[in-house]
Order: C-alpha cells, then structure tokens, then sequence
C-alpha cells in the first residue's frame, strides 16, 4: 500500500455525514445516527423550528441526544494517528534506488525500506509494519526495559541501604561482647588480664574482617547500580534520538540489559560471631555449683523421673511440651548447675519464679519462665531466647546454666572440654524464691523418647 493510501485509509472510518471530518463532541439521536452537536444544531432554524435527522429525516428531540464518548475517543484517536502518520511522513528518508518514501520498517531484517523495495524477493514472506508503528513498538520495549532496571535499582537500593543498618549496628555488637568478655574476666581476676587483652583484639580485628567483608559487598552493590544507571541513561539517550536511528539502534540498547537483570544478589545474611573460650572459666563457675534435683509432685503427665529424682523422660512420643521444676529454691546468691541434653528434639531448661510461693499451686505462666529452647534437626540445632534469635547452630549435648540473683540475670554456656557462652537474659528484677525449670517433648515421628539429665558434681 502507498504511503498516500496509507493516509487516506486514516480518513476513512467514523465521520460527521454533516462537516464530512472526523466528529468533535459527537451526539446519536434515537434513529441510531451520529452527528457532531454543532452541525446538527446548525440545521436548525429558528428557535421553534423542529430538528429532523439529515440521514433518515426523523423527528429529533434535543433532549433525547445521547453523548457518544466511545465516538469521541475513536475519532481523536483517529485524528492523533493521522496527524502522528503525517509528522513522520515529513521525517522520512527517501529510497536511492526507488526514490520512495521508506514507510515501512522490515522487522526481519531490522531495516526501514520503501513499498517498492518490500515487494522484491529479499523481503518476500518478511514482516513488514508501518515505521511510526515501528517506533511504537520499540520505544514501548525500551520503556519496559528502562522500567525492569529501574526497579532492580529499587531493590539493589533495599540491599545497600541494609547492608549499611548492618554495618552501623557493629558498634551495638561490639559493645555486648565486650562487656560480656569483661564480665567474664572480671570473675577470675588478674591472673586472666592477658587473655582478655588477647580476645580483645580478637575481637577487634574479628570486627574489621566483617567490616572489609560489608565494604566489599557494598562497593559490588554500588557497581551493580552503576552499571544499571549507566545503562538507563543509554537507553534514554536513544529514545531521543532520530525514529530511524532509534529503531536501528536497539540492538545496541538491549546489549547487557538481560544480564544486568540476572546479575546475582550480593548475599546479606545474619552475622555470626566467634564464641571465645575463656580458659579456668568453668572451674570458676564450678565453685558456685549446686546439687540439683526435681520435684516429683511438679512432674508433667507422660513424664517419668528416676529414683535419684535427675533423670526426666518423656514416657510415650507426644507432640506437647510437659515441664517439671527443681526441688531447689534460691532466694539470692550465685547458683550453677549442668544438664546433658541427650538427643530431644524439642527442649527448654531455664528457671522458673516459685508458683507455690506466688499463687500456692503449680499453675505456670510464661512471664514466669526465663529459659533456653532448642530444637534438633539431624545433626544440627537451634537455640533461642527470650529475643526469639537464633543464637547458635551447633549441638549442644551439655548446658550450663548459671543464676546471679541479686544482679538479676541468667546466663547459658555449651559445656564441651571448655566453656562457651550462648547466651544471657535480659536484666531483671527477681521477687521471691526461684527454682530450677525443665521442658522436654517428643515428637510422634521419632522413635528416640525424649529425656534429660542434671548433672552431679562429680561429672
């Protein structure tokens, strides 16, 4: 088809059989015919004088005219294509061989071409579309580009901004540990200044390695947006170039798009910190050892205690928690005791504020309870406390549990040939009498019945 065709077949469609032109605020009367409402009121004359339909002569009445908005929406459409037709028809280039406009754009071979040159045998069978379609289309998959990176900027900017609270809260971590290493030596006095000195700068360098590892993934995440923003600004300057240079340069805009949108994330996972041992710690923790034992009468249902009143075992596989509390209250003073945990699933041991002091009988809530909980999955563990973290991943076969009443805190430790510290309960104020607290569960699918340990001192 010609281009002058081509724009005439944009004349042809819906018109005002009155003006002949496209309709401006078309109205239908009730016979079913449109108009534009200027040139049918125009047909009027006089202001008593009837309205009759100039296509079928039926009797109009002014307030039966319905507005046509679908009408008006095609028309404009209409007139805005035309007119966009007619623009490139000024901005195209001529064919040296035919001297035609080249209208059309060969998608095959990524060419604009005159309707002369789409009819020889190289571009028979190709697929041909009108240029300022053409222009169209690849500007809507520019955009749709521009758009995908814009958003995997949006996420990269998440990371980054992530990475960077990570980075700024070493400072919170490297001031509980350090307090906590200090409170530790401070226990075993001068004879351990060395090795706290030497932890200390453990630590300090541990902190730097972190930091170089976050400074690294920072700098592969601002390249990452470097590239992305680079290419933005690639693609926009094409789509502001010449139709035909816009659409003859896409090859060039989309190179590395696909990769930079596959590009994988740099990992932000949770941080984890070496335990430090703390040499002669457990013997000092010994010297507060107590010889705990259970309460039989607190003993949950499906549980069974030995005669020695230290081993807890779960009698049939259950999917509920059952508790039992030590016989042992503490009312002030440091206590430590040790539990082997043998290989429950599920487990909680902690202490537990007197409910027979409180309330005079065995009714438990859990503001009461300041525990450990584990739970295994084949040769590993989680562990969490009251902050509901994981703390640790390794098994824990033995724990250690220690009480400072009067600081008001109890700290937990992975008893192995030494000591590591897990974990240590927020502050709290302790009124009344305190007793030792054990948890255990079996699941239904393990064969293995939960059971638990105290430790005596000889151990």
């Amino acid at each position: 088809m010609a281009a002058k065709d081509l724009i005439e077949n944009f004349k042809a469609g819906p018109s005002c059989s009155i003006c002949l032109d496209y309709f401006t605020d078309p109205v239908t009367a009730k016979c079913g015919h449109s108009f534009c409402i200027e040139c049918l009121l125009q047909c009027m004359e006089g202001v008593d004088a009837t309205l009759t339909c100039p296509e079928c002569r039926q009797l109009i009445q002014i307030s039966s005219l319905i507005p046509d908005r679908d009408l008006q929406q095609l028309s404009t459409s209409r007139k805005r294509r035309r007119h966009r037709l007619l623009q490139s028809m000024e901005n195209l280039t001529t064919c040296d061989q035919h001297g035609e406009k080249e209208i059309l754009f060969c998608e095959e071979d990524q060419k604009v071409i005159c309707e002369s040159c789409s009819l020889a045998s190289e571009h028979k069978d190709h697929q041909m579309i009108l240029v300022d379609r053409a222009i169209d289309k690849y500007k809507a998959i520019l955009q749709e580009h521009k758009n995908r990176l814009r958003r995997k900027q949006e996420e990269i900017k998440s990371r980054l901004e992530k990475t960077i609270r990570i980075m700024n809260s070493y400072e919170e971590h490297i001031c509980v540990l350090e307090q906590s290493i200090k409170d530790e030596y401070k226990e075993v006095h001068e004879f351990l200044e060395n090795e706290k000195r030497l932890h200390l700068q453990l630590l300090k360098k541990e902190t730097r390695d972190k930091e170089a590892k976050n400074q690294q993934k920072k700098a592969k995440i601002l390249q990452q947006m470097k590239l992305i923003q680079r290419k933005i600004l690639n693609i926009k300057e094409n789509m502001v170039k010449a139709p035909v240079e816009l659409i003859q340069g896409m090859k060039s805009s989309m190179a590395g798009v696909e990769e930079l949108l596959q590009e994988p994330d740099p990992e932000t996972g949770p941080e984890i910190w070496t335990k430090y041992r703390i040499t002669g710690f457990r013997k000092m923790l010994m010297s507060y050892f107590r010889d705990i034992t259970m309460d039989p009468e607190t003993v949950g249902p499906h549980l069974t205690l030995s005669e020695d009143l230290k081993h807890l075992k779960c009698g049939i596989p259950d999917d509920n928690d059952f508790g039992a509390l030590g016989a042992q209250t503490f009312t002030s003073g440091k206590h430590y005791w040790e539990v082997e945990l043998d290989h429950n699933i599920k487990w909680e041991v902690g202490i537990c504020q007197d409910p027979f002091s409180r309330r005079g009988n065995l009714s438990i809530s859990t503001d009461d309870i300041i525990a450990l909980e584990g739970f295994r999955f084949g040769k590993n563990s989680l562990v969490w406390g009251l902050e509901d973290d994981d703390i640790v991943s390794e098994p824990i076969e033995k724990l250690g549990i220690f009480l400072d009443y009067e600081e008001g805190h109890v700290t937990f430790y992975n008893v192995t040939k030494e000591i590591l510290f897990i974990y240590c309960s927020p502050t709290t104020v302790f009124e009344g009498p305190i007793r030792p607290y054990f948890c255990l569960s079996s699941h239904i699918e393990d064969p293995i019945p939960g059971s638990l340990i105290i430790c005596p001192k000889s151990n």
